[in-house]
């Protein structure tokens, strides 16, 4: 059920999501062009004007991209789950766990599109400009990281890679979940459901900054990390401290999750 879940999510937001992607790419290449011309341009023109607005627009158009992506993953768990339509999706034999993930891996999915079409985009203007090289790592010189390819070694960086995928997907997803969570208290309540959502957001994101502060300034200068990883070699030292990021974004998954979760199954108002 998961499958048609996804499905369906993917085809509600993919004819937003799909078109701006398109439309960003067109507008890379002409930024890539307008790169170019004010190369080789030397006096103020109209000409010139519209290069510089054409560079606006694909900087703007990547930062709304973004945006839309974020609004949808709110409107869509919001509009299918919380509002009228909950009565529906709530009474199909789908689990509350069913349906939040597949709200989460369509949000994920989206934020990865998002991230890859800032990366493709850059590429297209950078290309086509000819003004700005490429560089290293794209142009395909790969002799200078060699050496630390060979000091990492084959094994430590598909580590890494496996780690960082994983640290992405937790700290993306519980971004979406603490969204979720403070949603699902909100409409729990009868009255002003907007309103509590927004101050659980709120409340919920002063309380984890209050306490990243009380680890950064009163936790960890006591803990001596500089002392503790001296005995490490670097890439032992560079796993332990993502493995340190994996358990802490892992545990605000697992929070936010259970919160979404027990409030949409047991404490959702739908009147």
């Amino acid at each position: 059920m998961l499958g048609k879940l996804l499905k369906h999510e993917f085809r509600a937001t993919g004819r937003i999501m799909l078109p701006l992607i398109a439309a960003e790419l067109l507008i890379s290449v002409l930024a890539g062009l307008s790169v170019r011309g004010l190369a080789r341009m030397e006096d103020m023109s109209f000409l010139h004007t519209m290069y510089v607005m054409t560079l606006f627009v694909f900087g703007l158009g990547l930062f709304a991209v973004a945006v839309v992506a974020f609004v949808l993953m709110i409107q869509r768990f919001y509009r299918s789950l919380l509002q009228d339509e909950g009565y529906l999706s709530m009474t199909l034999p789908v689990s509350v766990d069913a349906h939040i993930w597949a709200k989460l891996i369509t949000s994920f999915v989206w934020f990865v599109a998002v991230g890859l079409l800032s990366i493709a985009a850059s590429l297209v203007v950078m290309t086509i400009g000819a003004a700005i090289e490429l560089p290293p790592f794209f142009a395909g010189s790969w002799e200078e990281f060699a050496p630390a390819f060979d000091e990492i070694g084959g094994g430590n960086l598909a580590l890494y890679l496996l780690e960082t995928a994983v640290l992405a997907f937790l700290a993306g997803g519980a971004v979406c979940l603490r969204c979720y969570a403070s949603m699902a208290i909100g409409c729990s309540a009868s009255d002003h459901k907007l309103l509590l959502s927004f101050v659980t957001y709120i409340a919920v994101s002063i309380v984890l900054s209050i306490l990243s502060n009380a680890a950064a300034f009163t936790i960890l200068p006591n803990l001596n990390v500089e002392h503790m990883l001296s005995g490490m070699s670097q890439a032992a030292a560079m796993h332990a401290v993502m493995g340190v990021y994996l358990l802490i974004s892992a545990a605000l998954f697992a929070l936010f999750y259970y919160l979404t979760r027990y409030f949409l199954k047991n404490k959702l108002n739908l009147a």
